[in-house]
């Protein structure tokens, strides 16, 4: 990318608003500018040049986007959503080395990102209680590391009491559940509401509870959850279904 196509590509970014505005055209300039926020005079110059560029076209009545500014502004606004997902999940980008991840940050731009502190330690592990103790049905999800025993008999009572699993665990993960939770593992292993299965590798941990995905961060140290991502996005659900399945179908079952 050299200079002058970056400098274009920023000014276009600058006109987004005034691109938005036209969105439900034909507009005329004085109501382009309260919509957008803008003066008069940017109004002017912005809509001179973006017309001239194919963005915007004249009509009876003022101003409205083309079939190419319809599909700039479109992108635009999924670039912004990028870069809000990516400031938003900052603390499990900061964890998580994954392109699985980095090239979806826009599904979590409205998610409740919470991280585990000095002064609230157990501030993940109390919050994925509560969601697994609000959400029954269908679950799935990945385990690159089992779980603390709060976490383990949360999920042991909910299966027993009816919610359905399937679950994808690295092999390190099912080795530590069965070492440190032998007893609640066996108990849900003989259920027919659950599947488990194993793989060597897994990108990150999640949870997906209903229609609620929990993204989890875990400390390459220590091995403990240090931050989290909640979102009831459906499209970030779809996302994770997905994922699930591709590891899911690559993975041995646990007998």
């Amino acid at each position: 990318m050299d200079g002058s196509t970056l400098g274009r590509d920023i000014r276009l970014l600058q006109r987004a608003p005034i691109l938005a505005a036209c969105r439900d055209g034909p507009v005329e300039r004085s109501t382009i500018a309260d919509r957008a926020g803008s003066s008069r005079t940017t109004v002017y110059r912005a809509t001179t040049e973006l017309e001239a560029e194919g963005l915007l076209e004249k009509r009876a009545g003022g101003y409205a986007l083309t079939n190419f500014g319809t599909t700039m502004l479109e992108r635009l606004a999924h670039f912004q959503d990028e870069l809000d997902g990516a400031r938003h999940v900052k603390a499990l980008l900061d964890r998580i080395d994954a392109p699985e991840l980095r090239d979806n940050v826009g599904l979590f731009t409205d998610a409740t990102v919470i991280e585990a502190r000095p002064d609230a330690p157990y501030a993940i592990e109390q919050r994925l209680v509560s969601l697994v103790g609000a959400h029954t049905g269908e679950w799935f999800g990945f385990t690159r590391t089992f779980g603390s025993p709060a976490v383990v008999e949360a999920v042991s009572r909910a299966v027993l009491d009816g919610a359905n699993a399937e679950w994808v665990f690295t092999s390190d993960a099912i080795a530590g559940l069965r070492e440190q939770h032998s007893e609640a593992q066996a108990e849900m292993r003989a259920l027919d509401r659950t599947a488990t299965y194993v793989v060597e590798r897994l990108p990150f941990d999640f949870a997906a509870l209903g229609g609620t995905l929990a993204l989890i961060a875990t400390d390459s140290t220590t091995g403990v959850h240090a931050a989290m991502a909640i979102t009831d996005n459906p499209a970030a659900v779809v996302w994770a279904r997905e994922l699930f399945e591709t590891h899911r179908d690559r993975a041995e079952r646990v007998a």
